[in-house]
């Protein structure tokens, strides 16, 4: 009676020591869920991995199904693989009956809207009309930019062909300057920059740097190197570059009247 006891005491501690060390088909794929990383984590450390200068935007969700999206800051937009193994450079477009057009990812405009509504219009350079302005356009901007200084030539009543055009102003555009030195900073446009921020008449040297004037260098506290930055994150790589109120970006200068009727004003 005995031997029998203790023979069935061996079987059920054999028993329980195995069952205490056997992972279950269950309890193993509770671990395989909470080690397997997301697509957003996996395109991250991939890119980082490539490139580990390169400070990447946050994955997300892109417009075209099964790819997602990351900003290279000052770059272009990615569109890259769940695997982060393989990326597109590039502008997404729509195709219809009525031609291509360019596609925004709806969030991303948003995200623009929020950052420039945060924006204090002290630390932009402002060109306003007279009267109320019927739109306001942010342009991130750089002095030794040829097209920044064309667009800035403009901003009011300006000569074309022998032919009185009106400009910016006239149209009731509110101008509102935002820096962006294409050659970083610490550069000679960044210091043009700074010096204009930091001039006690900003719109005048502004004005007189554009038209290849100079300006006495000055430094102070300034906003160039956060919006510079702040550009970056928007999806600025050259200039100017225009946001308009509904969030759009508009790479490029666009002629006073153009801009007025992409505008609707």
């Amino acid at each position: 009676m005995i031997k029998i006891v203790k023979k069935l005491g061996f079987i059920a501690l054999a028993s329980f020591s195995a069952s205490a060390f056997m992972v279950t088909p269950f309890a193993a794929a509770q671990g395989d869920l909470l080690k397997r990383k997301t697509a957003e984590e996996t395109i991250l450390e991939k890119l980082r991995q490539a490139r580990p200068d390169i400070n990447f935007g946050t994955p997300r969700p892109a417009v075209i199904k099964g790819l997602y999206q990351v900003q290279v800051p000052g770059g272009p937009l990615l569109f890259v693989t769940p695997e982060g193994d393989k990326f597109i450079a590039g502008e997404v477009f729509g195709i219809d009956a009525t031609g291509f057009s360019k596609i925004e990812d709806p969030y991303v405009i948003e995200e623009r809207k929020k950052a420039l509504a945060s924006l204090n219009s002290k630390d932009s350079i402002n060109f306003k009309p007279k009267g109320k302005a019927k739109a306001v356009v942010y342009v991130f901007t750089d002095i030794d930019c040829g097209y920044c200084r064309k667009l800035h030539s403009q901003m009011h009543t300006y000569n074309e062909g022998g032919q009185e055009k009106p400009g910016y102003n006239d149209l009731g555009i509110e101008i509102r300057y935002l820096a962006y030195p294409r050659a970083g900073i610490p550069s000679p446009s960044a210091d043009k920059l700074i010096s204009t921020w930091c001039a006690k008449d900003k719109q005048e040297a502004m004005t007189k740097l554009k038209a290849g004037q100079t300006v006495a260098n000055a430094t102070c506290d300034n906003p160039v190197a956060k919006q510079f930055q702040l550009g970056g994150q928007l999806g600025v790589n050259g200039t100017p570059a225009l946001f308009l109120p509904d969030g759009k970006l508009m790479p490029g200068y666009l002629p006073p009247e153009e801009l007025a009727k992409t505008l609707g004003i």
